[in-house]
């Protein structure tokens, strides 16, 4: 049996994230074909998940940059030191390739600054106007540099990216469980995301109270977590008092962070999504899958999953009263609504197949091992 290629992701999330949710995917997929290793901060949550699914797991003590003179002072010692520790661990487990799965992880490319020669590819799964620019173009030279290709999520990662003939759009993948198709007499709305500022959640609250006034035999269910900080940790309770002072408490539930959203997928009618910004949608690319349409917000990648009218609506970033008459539509024409389910449910199969997801990646990983040795 021939040995598999061994390939090192690099992730800094510390929770379970859409990112990592999308390569640990990927890497199922993929299997098969290459032995995938994770190298995830000291202590994130997300290693219960990554070595739960039988994947190889690793730490190294990564630091993200924050809005603080203690943090700028400590990340570039940090990350020099990160980058001779990494240096050992990819020697030491003999990768072939390295998947950076953080545009914003500097770690492989000061790896390659300091000689390494495993190559590397470059994953953007945000979009790089939301951050200050400063850091994105530092961000930018060095992927540019040193990466053997870039990987958007989006045409809308992809368009607000210098130009690159190593850079290509590659969406994510489909769910690996499969789900059959079923019309839903739910009389509940679903808001699945982490609870972090600019997700929409405080849009989603505002909406529905005129919405579940005027028909209270529904319901919106929040599914989501904090990620562990305290600052979303606040958030949440500050919107879960908000939910409980309004007029529509008893319509409103608020469920914790769960790696497992199909029955609630299954048990709802429609999904929502006000975030002010996505890559790509992790949430609209799911709810679709299990048939569920969904109304999203113009914030980026939505618009490249959703047709509006066809298999979802599309509204304005912050305009609660489109929010509240897409939903209102979505309650009151059913029959309108389970022509969106279908179309939802064969549209993402389509468009996010293996042959223009996992296969695309599975090329690119092979021409760069290629060059590689």
């Amino acid at each position: 049996m021939a040995k598999k290629d061994r390939i090192l992701i690099v992730e800094n999330a510390i929770d379970v994230t859409g990112s990592v949710t999308s390569v640990m995917r990927s890497s199922e997929y993929l299997k098969h074909d290459y032995h995938f290793v994770f190298i995830l901060p000291t202590g994130s949550k997300a290693a219960e998940v990554t070595q739960s699914a039988g994947f190889e797991t690793h730490h190294l003590p990564m630091m993200e940059l924050r809005k603080n003179l203690l943090s700028l002072v400590r990340y570039l010692p940090v990350l020099i030191v990160n980058a001779f520790r990494f240096s050992r661990l990819v020697h030491s487990l003999n990768a072939d390739l390295i998947l950076n799965n953080d545009f914003y992880n500097l770690l492989p490319p000061v790896y390659r600054l300091f000689g390494g020669n495993v190559p590397y590819l470059c994953y953007v799964r945000f979009l790089p106007a939301k951050l200050p620019q400063v850091l994105v173009r530092i961000w930018c030279w060095f992927h540019l540099r040193f990466s053997s290709g870039i990987i958007a999520v989006s045409k809308a990662v992809k368009d607000q990216l210098p130009p690159f003939d190593r850079l290509q759009v590659i969406g994510n993948e489909l769910p690996l469980l499969p789900a059959i198709f079923r019309i839903s007499n739910s009389r509940l709305i679903l808001y699945p995301a982490n609870v972090i500022k600019g997700k929409g959640h405080e849009d989603a609250l505002a909406s529905f109270e005129s919405v579940g006034k005027k028909f209270p035999d529904w319901k919106i269910r929040f599914i989501g977590g904090d990620m562990g900080l305290e600052k979303n940790a606040d958030f949440k309770s500050a919107l879960m008092r908000k939910s409980q002072g309004s007029s529509v408490r008893d319509q409103v539930e608020w469920h914790d962070f769960t790696t497992d959203l199909s029955p609630h997928f299954e048990a709802c009618a429609f999904v929502l999504n006000f975030s002010e910004s996505e890559s790509f949608s992790m949430t609209c690319l799911e709810s679709m899958y299990y048939g569920r349409p969904v109304i999203a917000t113009k914030s980026g990648g939505p618009q490249e999953i959703i047709e509006h009218n066809v298999n979802g609506i599309l509204v304005g970033v912050k305009d609660i009263e489109a929010m509240s008459n897409a939903m209102e539509f979505m309650i009151r024409h059913q029959q309108e609504r389970e022509i969106m389910s279908q179309n939802a449910y064969h549209y993402v199969r389509a468009k996010f197949s293996a042959e223009n997801t996992i296969e695309k990646l599975a090329v690119l990983y092979d021409r760069v091992l290629k060059k590689g040795h």
